[in-house]
């Protein structure tokens, strides 16, 4: 009786070619499935990244006419508005308000100031955006606006990345009829404008101050009606 063994070296395997081709078709296949939910996520962050620079840009709105709101009425020169417009066209305006404001950080009533600082070769330690002074006991004429820098102790940085401040007062029945430099008692209302770069994954601090194209800004305008 014979008998027949199967040698072992008889079975067949799959060659590196076979697993080269097997990988590549699997990788293909999972990009496919995935490639979707790629975009999808994508889109996700871009609309978040956008709604969150235009709710930074509505919160620092809420927070100047929180402060607006609490100007003290009685004064005779309780606003003032100086009208400056920086290289490129964008409005850097300062607004100086006599408020009570202050007392939320415990300190005396008294001025105000918003200002935008671009900093500069003199001031490189001056991370640009809107900026905030407190002047306790002083009146809007009384302070120095431009003698104000970012890199002052007393500065306080509300929104960094923003190189437009827009601040107009309303002089008709249409909304056209605007008025930049003002000085004196509260009006009916206020235009303000803050601009902002739009996101630029290039730059460290995720804002970009070099182009002065206004379409790459992020705007944000709104009238606020003093009570």
């Amino acid at each position: 009786m014979t008998i027949s063994r199967i040698c072992p070296y008889n079975r067949h395997g799959f060659t590196l070619v076979e697993i080269l081709v097997a990988v590549m078709l699997t990788g293909m296949l999972t990009t496919l499935a995935l490639a979707p939910v790629v975009v999808t996520v994508r889109r996700v962050v871009e609309t978040q990244t956008e709604y969150e620079d235009i709710s930074a840009l509505s919160r620092t709105m809420n927070f100047i006419a929180r402060d607006l709101n609490s100007a003290m009425r009685l004064s005779s020169n309780v606003i003032t508005i100086v009208d400056h417009q920086a290289l490129g066209g964008h409005d850097e305006d300062t607004l100086m308000i006599m408020s009570t404001a202050p007392t939320f950080q415990n300190q005396p009533s008294g001025t105000l100031v918003y200002k935008v600082e671009a900093g500069g070769i003199m001031h490189n330690n001056t991370l640009p955006g809107l900026y905030r002074w407190i002047f306790p006991g002083k009146m809007p004429n009384a302070v120095k606006a431009d003698n104000l820098k970012g890199d002052d102790p007393e500065a306080q940085l509300v929104l960094p990345g923003v190189n437009e401040f827009n601040v107009e007062i309303p002089t008709g029945s249409h909304e056209e009829d605007r008025r930049k430099d003002y000085s004196g008692q509260m009006p009916v209302g206020m235009y303000i404008k803050i601009g902002r770069k739009k996101n630029d994954t290039g730059n460290n601090n995720g804002y970009s101050l070099q182009n002065n194209d206004k379409d790459n800004l992020d705007e944000l305008e709104r009238f606020i009606v003093f009570p």
